[in-house]
């Protein structure tokens, strides 16, 4: 065996707890339509296909800036507001479903991470020490 095979499977298991811990992906449980439109005819997007975290930060300021402007339009003419909507959702509705795409993109980059990681593990090991690990996995299944 390797000299380094011993800090390959202790890195192996690092890989592998990490990959456990990860759990499953979140699913896409929309609070909105999953359709974001700027109102100022500025496109639109499907939250399904987001790729970049920044093109949610900015729909959700855009959101947050008409509601102020709301806000302080109603302030200014003494008017009492109703709860603020944009495309028939709520700020936060919009808030939890950009933070929902955002923990997905997340999710999917820690696992694309570790898949990477544990390739380059499995191309380091040793043939020595890849024939140990399949014994010991054989031998936890006969028990």
């Amino acid at each position: 065996m390797s000299k380094n095979d011993d800090k390959i499977k202790q890195l192996m298991k690092v890989v592998e707890e990490k990959r456990d811990a990860l759990s499953t992906k979140p699913k896409a449980a929309w609070c909105t339509n999953g359709i974001f439109k700027y109102d100022d005819g500025g496109g639109h997007f499907n939250l399904n296909t987001v790729t970049d975290p920044s093109a949610l930060v900015d729909a959700l300021a855009h959101i947050i800036s008409n509601k102020n402007s709301l806000q302080a339009a109603a302030d200014m003419l003494g008017v009492p507001l109703h709860e603020i909507q944009y495309d028939g959702y709520s700020v936060e509705e919009w808030a939890a479903d950009f933070k929902l795409r955002i923990d997905m993109l997340k999710w999917d980059e820690e696992k694309k991470k570790l898949t990477k990681l544990q390739r380059q593990l499995d191309s380091l090991i040793s043939e020595d020490a890849k024939t140990e690990m399949a014994l010991e996995e054989i031998a936890k299944a006969l028990a």
